[in-house]
């Protein structure tokens, strides 16, 4: 589990001083969200599930890969493809933080939801390579073509600074709300759930409530 220390959230959020915060973004149950997403969230699943599971990762934190790639798809395809569970998934980054934003970057650069998790995945099974690239600048533009993302397209994206802003916004409300200070960090119907390890910890928390609303 990735831990973030003080130095890297004062240089997070003095980048973000810089150019000025964004507003907080607040609850929202228009255009197909849930209550507790904001306006700029990507997410998957039902938007009226009865869990909802808001993941805080950064794509340069190797446990938030291996989670993406051991315990994530059986979480999909249990809770999330049968209309049980709305996914969340927001940055939070980590060191090196910049490569964090600039994957973030990339993700959001063509817009759509399936877009954005078909390139965090890529990030994910990829993440040794265009981390540690010597020009990781490139490995994403990489990335970005096999999504039909052209090299100016990136670096249009990369040098949009209210992206910034808007993942300070996250890691702002993350800390403030929920003490989130490490990744990945999970928050189930509003509740900060720490040690999950595999997908039966998901499930003792996320099957009780399901019951709760078939018996209703």
């Amino acid at each position: 589990m990735k831990r973030l220390t003080k130095r890297t959230l004062l240089s997070i959020a003095t980048t973000a001083m810089i150019i000025g915060l964004a507003s907080c973004g607040g609850a929202n149950t228009s255009n197909g969200r849930s209550a507790i997403e904001r306006d700029d969230d990507h997410a998957l699943g039902n938007p009226d599930a009865a869990v909802t599971i808001i993941e805080y990762a950064s794509l340069t934190c190797p446990a938030c890969a291996a989670f993406h790639q051991t315990i994530y798809p059986e979480l999909k395809a249990k809770y999330i493809d049968t209309g049980k569970v709305r996914f969340v998934f927001r940055q939070f980054p980590t060191p090196p933080a910049r490569l964090a934003v600039g994957g973030e970057a990339l993700a959001r650069c063509e817009g759509s939801t399936k877009t954005y998790f078909e390139l965090v995945d890529v990030l994910f099974e990829k993440q040794r390579l265009w981390r540690s690239s010597q020009n990781p600048g490139q490995a994403l533009r990489d990335i970005g073509a096999t999504a039909g993302i052209t090299a100016e397209q990136f670096d249009a994206c990369l040098a949009d600074t209210e992206n910034v802003t808007r993942i300070q916004d996250v890691v702002n409300h993350a800390v403030e709300t929920w003490g989130i200070n490490s990744t990945p960090s999970f928050i189930i119907n509003g509740e900060h759930i720490k040690n999950i390890r595999g997908i039966d910890d998901f499930s003792k928390v996320i099957d009780p409530v399901l019951a709760n609303e078939e018996n209703k």
